[in-house]
């Protein structure tokens, strides 16, 4: 039961809201995270035991934790012991998904950074102590935000616990963001992964120019409408039950440098880092050097946020040098460029990055290189002694693959931006009234479309 079925969607969610409303508002942490602990158990039993004694070890951390304090050596002890803990918690169960050609356990990633910030933030004074552990875990697993997050600090999350203001018009964007993430993961993400697959099934010899940048353009997409889907389906759960969670992905294709795409590309991973391992090693404050090995440790970091590859980490420190150029030189020679060229120029390097993260292996990423930019062809060529039928930038299959895809790719380009959502903001000013009807009519449609494709 994932949060894209339609067991969840039309028994479980509306089961838990029912009850959860229906009782008294002291027991409500304790309905959620019962159902947290449900839903996730219905996907996998043996998740759930690992998830539990992870955050359960971690709770019963915190109070010495909080006893001894910041400075202590026993404190800091268990600090470092906690961290271990979590980093080896989730580079296993990543190591062993490969190992095995199995997904990772959903949410690893999510709670157990969730409660290792928490833990910082408790030693460094910035966090109280959370006595109940109904609260704790919720805050750590709750079911909404459990595939990709938002990480949450645990102060923003108990605050809302506490000034709870249930509304109509919350639910209401609540089921609107839901319904928007649930469009984007079962019609565009999940389209987009059956094209990408067919264009990883073409054979090597037969890969062009036009289908390994297809290739990349799709995996681009996939992932986005993914993670994005997902975390506007966490909002909007999170919203039903009264829960405020914050934007993860902000039309990170559309940035203005690299810089900016990392701050638009998973928001909460991307502060997590910036918090917890970027500050802590003195960000930009200690000359070119330092500041250079510190970005390119962080962008390293966020790709092997994704999974413990070797092609992660290659992307993260490919992006990562583009980073390291605009914070040194930013004001000197980026800034200065008019922002339609900053926009294209970062559109390329994301682009070419994500020959690494689309790669199985460095060698494959090197491959889907050298297609791109037609360096295998002029190689080829070379050796076939000038059969141009293997030197050509495009081919049949690459040409049928894009003329049955091209109305996808195209609203996926389209809606990537925000340039649907300026414009609707304008109607919504002159036309409201027509608006309103308009927005209900298209997620009336939404919904249709997006059950259709569930059910297929």
């Amino acid at each position: 039961m994932h949060i894209y079925s339609l067991s969840f969607l039309l028994v479980f969610l509306p089961v838990t809201a029912a009850v959860y409303y229906a009782a008294r508002p002291h027991y409500r942490v304790f309905v959620l995270f019962v159902a947290s602990l449900y839903f996730y158990g219905s996907i996998s039993p043996v998740g759930l035991a690992i998830m539990l004694g992870s955050v359960g070890a971690d709770y019963l951390l915190a109070r010495p934790l909080f006893l001894w304090g910041k400075g202590d050596k026993r404190a800091r002890s268990l600090l470092l012991l906690a961290a271990a803990k979590n980093i080896f918690l989730f580079v296993v169960l990543s190591s062993l998904s490969q190992l095995r050609g199995t997904e990772m356990p959903i949410g690893v990633v999510v709670y157990a950074f969730t409660s290792l910030g928490y833990l910082v933030d408790l030693y460094n004074g910035e966090a109280d102590l959370v006595m109940s552990p109904y609260e704790y875990g919720l805050f750590c697993c709750f079911f909404g935000k459990l595939y990709v997050g938002p990480i949450l600090g645990y102060n923003d999350f108990s605050r809302q616990l506490r000034q709870f203001r249930p509304s109509l018009t919350r639910m209401g964007e609540g089921v609107v963001f839901l319904l928007h993430g649930l469009a984007k993961k079962v019609i565009l993400a999940d389209s987009l992964t059956i094209l990408t697959q067919q264009l990883r099934d073409i054979p090597y010899l037969d890969k062009t120019v036009l289908s390994v940048w297809m290739l990349i353009i799709c995996v681009i997409f996939q992932i986005y409408y993914t993670l994005s889907g997902f975390s506007d389906m966490a909002r909007g759960i999170g919203g039903i039950f009264g829960l405020d969670l914050p934007e993860n992905f902000h039309y990170p294709l559309q940035s203005e440098s690299v810089t900016d795409f990392f701050s638009r590309f998973n928001i909460s991973a991307n502060r997590f880092v910036r918090k917890y391992v970027y500050g802590a090693l003195g960000a930009e404050d200690n000359g070119p050097f330092p500041t250079t090995l510190n970005i390119m440790l962080i962008t390293m970091l966020m790709g092997l946020w994704y999974g413990v590859r070797l092609n992660y980490l290659v992307w993260g420190a490919s992006l990562g040098v583009f980073i390291v150029m605009e914070t040194l030189w930013g004001e000197r020679v980026f800034d200065r460029l008019p922002a339609l060229l900053r926009r294209l120029y970062t559109l390329v390097v994301i682009v070419v990055s994500f020959a690494w993260y689309a790669s199985l292996s460095i060698s494959q990423g090197v491959f889907y290189l050298q297609t791109m930019f037609g360096l295998r062809t002029v190689d080829l060529l070379r050796k076939l002694g000038g059969n141009t039928t293997y030197a050509l930038a495009w081919n049949d299959q690459s040409l049928y693959l894009l003329a049955q895809n091209w109305l996808l790719l195209a609203a996926c380009a389209l809606l990537c931006t925000s340039l649907v959502y300026r414009n609707a903001r304008r109607l919504r000013l002159r036309f409201p009234r027509l608006t309103e009807m308009g927005s209900f009519l298209t997620n009336i449609l939404l919904l249709g479309l997006s059950l259709a494709f569930m059910v297929s």
